[in-house]
């Protein structure tokens, strides 16, 4: 599975003190197995920055060949065009979306209810073709069936 992590959901995927950190093992488990963790974009790398506790674990995957860096430019493009088409203010993760569109990635891991809302517009990826609306982890004890091979996409062949 290639699977998007939301910096809000960061420190509940690899953070083992967190309260919420056991619903979000199988997440780190299947990034640490076969499983891939996809980013990029300007607005993303700005928040993966702010997250310094979680910038060591996010390099030794990328060591270890466990992400994909999706370009910044391809991802901003995305970005800018879905902010024209929905100027709400509450849509404030348009990158999630874009990188959604940018990488095919089926699976994004998130709890924040505005962004998932947004994720679940089929408007948002109607202009790109291949592009559908992902799938959400958000830690339900179901959710782990998420992460399996089937959710493997182009962008994360090894």
């Amino acid at each position: 599975m290639c699977l998007v992590i939301d910096i809000c959901c960061i420190a509940l995927v690899f953070d083992g003190q967190s309260k919420q950190h056991a619903k979000f093992v199988p997440v780190l488990e299947w990034i640490n197995g076969k499983g891939l963790m996809v980013y990029g974009g300007t607005k993303y790398n700005t928040e993966l920055g702010k997250a310094k506790k979680f910038l060591p674990y996010v390099a030794e995957l990328s060591r270890r060949r466990r992400t994909v860096q999706v370009p910044n430019g391809e991802v901003d493009q995305i970005a800018t065009a879905l902010k024209q088409k929905v100027p709400d203010p509450l849509f404030n993760d348009e990158h999630l979306v874009a990188l959604v569109i940018a990488s095919r990635c089926c699976v994004v891991c998130t709890n924040d209810n505005t962004a998932i809302a947004y994720l679940k517009r089929s408007d948002l990826f109607a202009d790109y073709n291949g592009a559908g609306r992902p799938k959400v982890f958000r830690g339900h004890k179901k959710h782990k069936e998420l992460c399996c091979d089937k959710h493997i996409v182009g962008a994360c062949l090894q």
